[in-house]
């Protein structure tokens, strides 16, 4: 698969205190409306001068009332969220990091549901929420949340705070280009409700910095800040989207979640009571539009389509589609030679949307040009990670302890401690590499690496160049998972005191313990370090 992934640095996430992911902080305008303000700062005018309408009444003559009590019914229904969460430490992956707060906002939906952002409630330890024109915070809890597409579900159990709240019902199409765009939520600036008006720039396939995840996304104009994610995207009286994210190389660019992936989520919920996912195809493919490539492949010229290059073995794909298989269309929707499918009248996505519109488990159909021939194959879809997983939200860090010896699980949570916006700089070569690069070639494969050496008498001489290195095998048995290495471990020092376990790291490098020594200094080597357990 061509990777269908934007550079990271594209895209932020609009939080107070952003996800280690984001790069760079958001520099966008405010844009809270108080027309009491406005209409005290006006010039003093003599009786010659004033107006027949004061300012107010003009307000009002010029806008559709159904129009105002459309807003009013959305603001009764937008709440403000307030996070206290303690974020994981994947270098140190026994211990939590400083506790951080955020707010950002949401809105009622069916069912008692608030529907929010899920980087704003991420590793959360307290969560409360307050309505518009209420100065009380009513605890809350989450029933699902969806990484991927950076949504979450909460509710408050308390009934107080539900008297004079309504849902609010969603549009059933993607806004078009220049159409008009309500913002509503609490951006920094202001402690009040803030509503922003923009217009639709464009829609598209793009990053979701939350999770790395392709989406369908649509580009706005209007005037975005830290603390709107969450907030609805308002036409009329129907929500078209959720604000989530912003642009931080430019001005006056935001990014709403369309209804499209919102309604997608919820029907997840609906059909399998349990948020699955988003499918995922992984392969990798190049464009054809050189007519070379179809000349040598032997297409006729009304034939187009992506060239795959590769299948990861650990995907469900690999059973149908092959190198050199030429994909003409999915679903019976014709690809183009550049990846693209029709969305809508003047308007091309991204392929990837067409498997984000199922759900995992479900069948899909691609046509494709083999040696010459056109053939119809199905499969279903999963939802395989990366070998390096994307993202590692609401998850400790998995580690193991032995003789001193720290060993992990490698992550991008891992390689962003070691700068979050330049880890692809900072972080060794050869993890980057790994990240970037390899593929998973089983289900429940990761990737174990020495974290660090815990200084003691056990590990004297074995220097810390291990630190960063990949662990291959243990007693020559290829090591699959964190799992599997501490079944090894505990079956080899179980066995016999006076066995040793031999410990083969990447270069052909190996290192040697002793299983009586080590457990004899596992209790001092936690004491002096001040760790709670030698494994999790």
């Amino acid at each position: 698969m061509k990777d269908s992934i934007q550079l990271e640095n594209d895209t932020v996430s609009l939080a107070d205190v952003l996800a280690p992911l984001v790069r760079d902080q958001l520099d966008l305008g405010d844009s809270v409306q108080l027309d009491n303000v406005q209409e005290q700062q006006l010039p003093l005018l003599s009786k010659q001068q004033l107006p027949i309408k004061t300012v107010r009444s003009l307000l009002k003559t010029d806008t559709d009332p159904d129009a105002i009590e459309s807003l009013e019914l959305v603001l009764n229904s937008v709440v403000k969220v307030f996070c206290t969460s303690i974020p994981c430490n994947f270098y140190l992956p026994w211990q939590m990091k400083r506790q951080e707060a955020t707010t950002s906002s949401g809105f009622i939906i069916k069912n008692r549901w608030i529907l929010s952002n899920a980087h704003a409630v991420t590793n959360a330890s307290s969560i409360r929420i307050r309505k518009h024109g209420d100065a009380e915070k009513y605890p809350a809890r989450i029933l699902y949340i969806a990484h991927e597409c950076d949504l979450v579900i909460m509710t408050v159990d308390d009934n107080k705070f539900w008297i004079k709240l309504e849902s609010l019902t969603f549009s059933d199409n993607v806004p078009r280009l220049q159409e008009s765009i309500t913002i509503v939520g609490f951006p920094i600036g202001g402690d009040n409700l803030s509503v922003t008006k923009g217009v639709v720039s464009r829609v598209v396939m793009s990053t979701y910095s939350h999770s790395l995840e392709s989406l369908l996304t649509i580009q706005i104009d209007a005037a975005t800040n830290p603390g709107n994610s969450g907030g609805p995207a308002i036409q009329g009286k129907h929500v078209v989207g959720m604000s989530f994210q912003g642009q931080s190389q430019a001005q006056s660019i935001g990014y709403i979640i369309p209804v499209s992936v919102i309604k997608h989520v919820l029907d997840d919920i609906e059909l399998h009571n349990k948020y699955t996912a988003f499918p995922t195809m992984r392969f990798y493919y190049q464009s054809m539009e050189n007519p070379s490539y179809r000349e040598y492949l032997k297409l006729n010229e009304d034939q187009h389509g992506i060239l795959v290059t590769s299948v990861e073995p650990a995907c469900v794909l690999s059973k149908v589609l092959k190198k050199d298989d030429v994909i003409t269309a999915i679903d019976n929707v014709p690809i183009a030679d550049d990846g693209t499918v029709y969305f809508r009248r003047g308007e091309r996505l991204s392929f990837i949307y067409l498997q984000k519109l199922k759900f995992v488990e479900d069948t899909i159909t691609f046509t494709i040009i083999r040696q010459g021939k056109e053939l119809t194959l199905t499969s279903p879809l999963d939802n395989n990670p990366t070998l390096v997983p994307l993202h590692s939200h609401d998850k400790h860090p998995e580690y193991l302890i032995y003789a001193g010896i720290v060993f992990t699980v490698l992550t991008r949570f891992y390689l962003y401690e070691f700068g979050k916006c330049d880890w692809y700089q900072k972080a060794p070569k050869n993890l980057i590499n790994l990240a970037l690069h390899d593929h998973l070639q089983e289900i429940n494969q990761q990737i174990i690496i020495i974290n660090q050496i815990l200084i003691d008498d056990v590990n004297h001489g074995i220097t810390s160049d291990f630190a960063n290195c990949v662990l291959k095998t243990v007693n020559d048995v290829e090591i699959l998972n964190m799992k599997h290495l501490a079944e090894l471990i505990d079956k080899i020092s179980n066995d016999e005191d006076d066995s040793y376990i031999r410990f083969g790291i990447e270069r052909n490098r190996f290192i040697v313990i002793s299983c009586k020594r080590a457990k004899q200094s596992e209790a001092r080597i936690l004491k002096q370090n001040s760790i709670a357990q030698p494994r999790m």
